[in-house]
C-alpha cells in the first residue's frame, strides 16, 4: 500500500483536534503520515498534537508535528505541510472536520481503477454532532477543469491527489479560498476528478452558513483576478457565472437531512 500524506492546519483547534485526529486514526486504509502544522496558536493546539503523536504513533501511522512561528495563514501552513509530504497520496483535512473510516480506501481504489490522478466526495454537514447532520453536500461522478471554474466544488476535507502522477501542488499564498485555487491547479494537471458520490466525511458549520458565504465573495473575485491572473473584466465576467453557479447549480446539490 502506497503512503498517504494527510494534511493538518492548526489554529486555536484544542477542542476539536482530537477527534478529528481520531478519525484519522480510525481510517481503515494504512499506511498514513499526519502532518500537523500549527499557525501561531494562542491556545495548546501545538502541544496537544504533539502529546497525541506520541501517543498514537505505531507501525502504520507517523506523525510530523511542527509550528509557524508567527500566523502567516491556511494556504502558507498547507504549503509548508506539503512540502515535508513524503506519501504518494496527499489529502487535505482542517482541525475541526471528520472523515468516515472508509475514506482513503475508497478513494485510492476508485482513483486506481479510473487510472485518475485525483478524487473528491461528497460529504456531510453538521453543527455540533457529526451523527446527527444537518445537510449533505452531493457531488458530481466526475469534474473537469472547466467546471471547478465556475465555482468550488470541492469540499477542502474530501480532496485527494497523486504526486506519482501530477507531482506536488503548490498552495496558493491567498488568504481564502486557497484551497479552491490549488484544486484548480491540480485539476488542470490530472484532466479530470472521479467524484465519490457516498458521504465520506463531515463538515462542521456553524448557523449562519450562507451569510458567511456571501461575505466571501471578494476572496472568489481573488482566485480569478489573483490567483489566475484574469483581466478586470474577465474577472467580473467570472464572478457573475461564479454567483449564478453558486445560488442555483451548487445550492441544488445540497440536500437536506431529516
Amino acid at each position: 500500500m502506497d503512503l498517504v500524506s494527510v494534511i493538518i492546519p492548526t489554529y486555536n483547534n484544542q477542542d476539536t483536534l482530537g477527534e478529528t485526529l481520531d478519525s484519522v486514526l480510525n481510517q481503515d486504509y494504512r499506511p498514513i503520515e499526519l502532518i500537523i502544522v500549527d499557525d501561531c496558536s494562542v491556545d495548546d493546539s501545538h502541544a496537544f498534537a504533539k502529546a497525541y503523536s506520541t501517543k498514537n504513533s505505531s507501525q502504520g501511522i507517523s506523525f510530523i508535528i511542527q509550528e509557524n512561528k508567527e500566523n502567516k495563514g491556511a494556504g502558507f501552513t498547507r504549503n509548508r505541510a506539503v512540502e515535508l509530504a513524503k506519501g504518494r497520496y496527499i489529502a487535505f483535512l482542517d482541525a475541526d472536520d471528520l472523515w468516515k473510516p472508509y475514506k482513503l480506501s475508497l478513494q485510492i481504489e476508485q482513483m486506481r481503477l479510473s487510472q485518475t490522478a485525483m478524487s473528491y466526495g461528497a460529504y456531510e454537514i453538521f453543527t455540533e454532532n457529526a451523527n446527527e447532520p444537518k445537510y449533505l453536500q452531493k457531488v458530481f461522478n466526475s469534474l473537469t477543469y472547466k467546471k471547478l471554474l465556475r465555482a468550488n466544488y470541492v469540499g477542502n476535507l474530501t480532496g485527494i491527489y497523486d504526486t506519482h502522477k501530477i507531482g506536488k501542488v503548490a498552495v496558493s499564498s491567498l488568504r481564502k479560498r486557497q484551497d479552491w485555487a490549488m484544486w484548480l491547479d491540480v485539476i488542470k494537471l490530472s484532466g479530470t476528478a472521479i467524484g465519490i458520490e457516498k458521504p465520506i466525511a463531515s463538515y462542521r458549520a456553524g448557523n449562519g452558513l450562507s451569510s458567511r458565504k456571501s461575505s466571501l465573495i471578494k476572496y472568489n473575485y481573488a482566485v480569478y483576478r489573483n490567483h489566475l491572473n484574469y483581466s478586470f473584466l474577465k474577472s467580473c465576467w467570472s464572478m457573475v457565472l461564479f454567483i449564478y453557479e453558486q445560488w442555483f447549480i451548487k445550492k441544488a446539490m445540497i440536500k437536506k437531512l431529516d
